[in-house]
């Protein structure tokens, strides 16, 4: 049977990123499951929505992280699910190799994004020959150091790279990418997404030079697309915080709890709460059985890779909220 593990597994990184649009079209009803163990990160990227511009863990903290034990009891009683593991940095929450190595046979683990800061030691713990998205941010560590760490874990992983197109890394983008490519590291560039940043047309060809075909970003940029869409996310796409709150999608909790969206625009008056789910460790917690109605822009890369969207109706007027620029 086929499986996206066996697709990392087998296929050429260009053919992976190229299947990635098709994963519905290949698993129409499989449960995935975006898991964020913390929301913690021992980084501060000036870029990043969830530490530095809103730090999640003003509504996770780390006094609200279920245990080992706990996640393992919750997963249990999910059906089968590809289960995506992100964060926050997913590897400061304590036991994430245990919890990894002993997750329900059913379910498969297809990635774990980790910016590879921890000692390899602590890598070295999980078992399970799995896929990590080893994230570079040049902030913090060099480039010779990082790639050092892909290679030292490159035997018991199935590894790439990524990193973030925002205006500081893209005028070295392709140096960057040079670079790994004689290392023989596989690199995958995702645009810089913000609500107060748009690419001139000199950076959108730098850009579009080093994209993947996985990655479009005159849709995940648009922050005026408000069409009302019909969206298979809390049906057979999910969000899990650390406490396990559950959402149908990483850019519901976003529009629904973050201040960087608190003065976004709504122009269907499209009800924010119909984001959240509940609770994993609800005994009465239950996936959607039919898709949702959604009028607000997806622009979350892990969403997109996820989810069924069909639009369902043309796209309303909307004007800006004060003092918000959407991005036209």
């Amino acid at each position: 049977m086929l499986s996206v593990s066996d697709m990392q597994r087998y296929l050429p990184a260009g053919m992976k990123f190229f299947l990635k649009r098709y994963y519905r079209t290949f698993f129409p009803n499989k449960l995935i499951l975006l898991f964020n163990p913390t929301s913690r990160c021992n980084y501060r990227c000036s870029y990043c929505p969830v530490i530095t511009k809103f730090d999640y863990t003003t509504l996770f903290p780390k006094s609200g992280e279920k245990s080992v034990s706990d996640w393992l009891r919750a997963f249990e009683q999910l059906p089968p699910a590809m289960v995506y593991i992100a964060g926050g940095e997913p590897f400061v929450y304590n036991g994430l190799p245990d919890l990894v190595n002993q997750l329900p046979k059913k379910h498969q683990i297809v990635g774990i994004v980790t910016n590879l800061s921890q000692d390899v030691r602590l890598y070295r713990k999980v078992k399970r020959k799995i896929h990590i998205r080893a994230s570079f941010h040049r902030e913090f560590i060099g480039q010779e150091e990082f790639v050092s760490k892909v290679k030292a874990l490159s035997d018991q992983f199935y590894i790439h790279v990524n990193i973030v197109a925002t205006p500081e890394n893209l005028p070295l983008i392709e140096e960057v990418s040079g670079g790994m490519a004689r290392d023989n590291v596989t690199l995958h560039v995702d645009p810089y997404v913000d609500l107060n940043f748009r690419y001139s047309p000199e950076q959108r060809a730098l850009l579009d030079r080093v994209l993947r075909s996985d990655r479009n970003p005159d849709s995940q940029l648009d922050f005026n697309d408000f069409s009302e869409k019909s969206c298979s996310a809390g049906r057979n796409y999910i969000s899990v915080a650390s406490n396990g709150d559950v959402y149908t999608c990483a850019g519901g909790l976003q529009y629904l709890h973050s201040s960087l969206y608190s003065g976004f625009p709504n122009p269907a008056g499209m009800d924010l709460r119909k984001f959240a789910m509940g609770n994993l460790f609800d005994p009465a917690f239950a996936l959607s059985k039919t898709d949702i109605k959604c009028s607000l822009p997806c622009k979350e890369a892990c969403d997109r890779d996820s989810v069924a969207v069909r639009r369902i109706g043309p796209s309303p007027a909307a004007a800006p909220a004060s003092g918000l620029r959407v991005i036209s």
